[in-house]
């Protein structure tokens, strides 16, 4: 960690601000910089919580839960689970470095002017990343992080208690941004440019988030409630076709390592395609145009000459927008995972009647189309009628085998948010959270008899942090929270 106390600005999507405007001022070593405005602190914070969200370790997880496949030089080795820990060493540098310890700077000057909104915009962020941290690797440097002079080698604390500090985090934005004291100048925050209504309902989804990854139900729903409310309100990471500001996942599959990864035989795919004998849909669900939406299967007119994470972009010359076209969004904290939340949480009860409308609700949203690119919701069909109770007793579409009501509906609303949080590393943690569950998503390992259940350390950090656990928590070792 010693390694990780010098911040960094973050290179800056070109619509923020004039390029003038970053470099007035600042050393010549972008890298290295030594100080700079709160508010170019928190957009060079939040940049880096995107690539973060399209991180190497973000391919790897989807790979590992079903949703892509490596095919070919070391990512087929991760697809066998050959991955050592200088895989991450990228992703806990955006977690910690680029993101966490800019934002402690940031803060500290958003707190020497009395800008409350500046301070809960940075501690929701924070959480974004620390959660994700805590979910990926289990046992992190927290509450010892960020002070080199006391703590040069900081502790690495339990998973639950680095859980209970992101729910802190999380309450201390909440109370910051709901004074409406302050300002972030204009188009510094590059997701809601400091609408502190948003961010507060992007917290409670978070905390929701974090409370169901604990096994918190109760909270989990509670806080749902007071969540994101509408797809205006979703965290996207903002992508243009210009170079520099592309999706990652585009990057990554069409520019830097293509071929690399494709979808063959990847589990979400039997679910999606409706020639597939596994095929989800029913009288009341057409799943066509997401299928197509998040596959494009070209045979040898693709990249890989098969099946494959859905990378056309008209803004490259094609038709449609997949889901990595090169503008395509990042999905980081939605309205549709809070509609999901409620749904699950809902069903754990068990509240037959509460869990189906919000399934109901999600559906609703898919049936205007969703996410969805438009382009997809012209081309191909879709459809998702609301279901009833009898389509969960014996005899109905979603009935399986002895399973009662309760335990039918659950096991949909599991499938649902599976194969809704394609291209999102909470699909990794719902896999690892719900996977010794009674129904749910039942993956068959690459090889071998086990599926992995976490990330290694970053081996930057195992070299320069004495307090880095020893041994190291082995691949398959569950976290804390899932043992």
């Amino acid at each position: 960690m010693k390694r990780l106390f010098h911040f960094v600005i973050t290179a800056v999507f070109v619509y923020a601000t004039s390029c003038s405007s970053f470099v007035k001022d600042m050393n010549v070593d972008p890298n290295n910089v030594t100080d700079a405005p709160a508010d170019m602190m928190l957009t060079g914070a939040q940049v880096a919580a995107i690539n973060f969200n399209g991180s190497r370790i973000a391919i790897i997880s989807n790979m590992w839960s079903g949703y892509m496949t490596g095919i070919q030089r070391q990512y087929l080795n991760y697809q066998n689970y050959q991955y050592t820990a200088v895989e991450t060493d990228d992703a806990w540098t955006y977690i910690y470095n680029q993101t966490y310890i800019q934002l402690e700077r940031a803060i500290e000057k958003y707190t020497a002017v009395g800008n409350q909104r500046g301070i809960g915009i940075s501690r929701v962020v924070q959480a974004y990343v620390m959660g994700a941290a805590a979910a990926l690797y289990g046992d992190v440097p927290f509450s010892q992080f960020g002070d080199p002079q006391r703590f040069p080698n900081p502790a690495f604390d339990p998973q639950v208690q680095v859980y209970a500090g992101v729910q802190k985090l999380l309450d201390e934005g909440i109370v910051a941004l709901e004074t409406g004291t302050g300002a972030v100048r204009s188009k510094s925050d590059i997701f809601f440019d400091g609408d502190a209504a948003k961010w507060i309902a992007v917290a409670h989804t978070l905390k929701a988030r974090m409370y169901l990854e604990t096994r918190e139900y109760d909270k989990a729903y509670s806080e749902a409630l007071k969540g994101i409310a509408s797809p205006a309100g979703s965290l996207l990471g903002p992508h243009t076709a210009t170079a520099g500001t592309r999706n990652r996942y585009y990057l990554h599959n069409v520019e830097e390592r293509a071929g690399d990864v494709s979808a063959r035989n990847a589990y979400l795919t039997t679910l999606l395609d409706p020639k597939s004998p596994t095929y989800r849909g029913n009288a009341k669900t057409d799943e066509t145009a997401r299928f197509n939406f998040y596959y494009v299967n070209l045979g040898t007119k693709g990249i890989t000459g098969e099946i494959e994470p859905n990378y056309l972009s008209v803004a490259r010359g094609d038709t449609l927008n997949g889901a990595i076209a090169m503008n395509a969004p990042a999905p980081m904290v939605t309205y549709e995972e809070n509609l999901l939340i409620l749904a699950e949480a809902a069903a754990r009860k068990p509240d037959f009647a509460a869990a189906l409308g919000h399934l109901n609700n999600f559906r609703a949203f898919m049936k205007s189309g969703g996410y969805i690119d438009p382009t997809y919701r012209s081309k191909y069909t879709f459809k998702y009628e609301p279901y009833t109770e009898a389509d969960f007793l014996a005899g109905g579409m979603n009935h399986i085998g002895a399973l009662d009501k309760n335990k039918a509906l659950f096991a949909e609303i599991l499938e649902e948010r599976y194969v809704t949080f394609y291209i999102r590393l909470i699909g990794f943690n719902d896999i690892r959270r719900t996977r010794k569950e009674d129904v749910g998503i039942k993956l068959t390992p690459a090889t071998g008899n086990r599926l992995p259940e976490r990330f290694f350390y970053g081996q930057n950090e195992i070299n320069s942090n004495a307090n880095t656990p020893n041994p190291l928590p082995d691949l398959f070792e569950p976290t804390q929270v899932n043992k």
